[in-house]
């Protein structure tokens, strides 16, 4: 026996503790979305301004640059435009790594499923609260805001820029 009590032995690698840096804060999160969110519009917007009835290649540019944006560029570099202008990096909420590339697809996926849903989610809150019909449990099927915290979708969080170089 290595000492201690019987049948233990001490582990050959000790366990260190991984310091995950603390999420992103709303203001910086919310910013670098927009900047996203108008890169994402206005880009095949102005390509297909003086097109007549393209909204269909209209969509797959829209499509494939939000791909492009979310998904590549997030697993190259760790962020997307809107991120790096900010000061935001996308890290594993586990351990604060580099996010794999079907964790950042999985992310952009939920991401295309959960911003159509944001009126809906915004009218239910508005006829539950005329109706009396109580809080929101907070669960996908009874969420008055549609609130997911995307910060921790897909186990990926946003993190300060300066806060992974501590």
């Amino acid at each position: 026996m290595y000492g201690g009590t019987a049948g233990t032995y001490p582990h050959p690698h000790p366990q260190t503790r991984v310091r995950v840096p603390r999420p992103a804060g709303e203001g910086r999160r919310l910013l670098a979305v927009t900047v996203d969110l108008l890169l994402v519009i206005s880009v095949p917007y102005l390509v297909m301004r003086g097109e007549d009835g393209r909204p269909l290649t209209a969509l797959a540019l829209l499509l494939g640059l939000s791909f492009a944006n979310q998904v590549l560029l997030t697993y190259v570099v760790r962020a997307s435009i809107g991120k790096l202008l900010t000061g935001i990096r996308v890290i594993r909420a586990a351990d604060g790594r580099r996010p794999g590339f079907w964790r950042t697809i999985y992310r952009w996926l939920s991401g295309l499923c959960w911003l159509p849903l944001q009126p809906y989610y915004g009218l239910r809150a508005f006829f539950r609260g005329i109706g009396g019909g109580g809080p929101a449990r907070g669960t996908v099927a009874d969420n008055d805001d549609g609130e997911l915290y995307h910060g921790d979708l897909a186990g990926l969080r946003y993190a300060c820029r300066r806060d992974l170089h501590g």
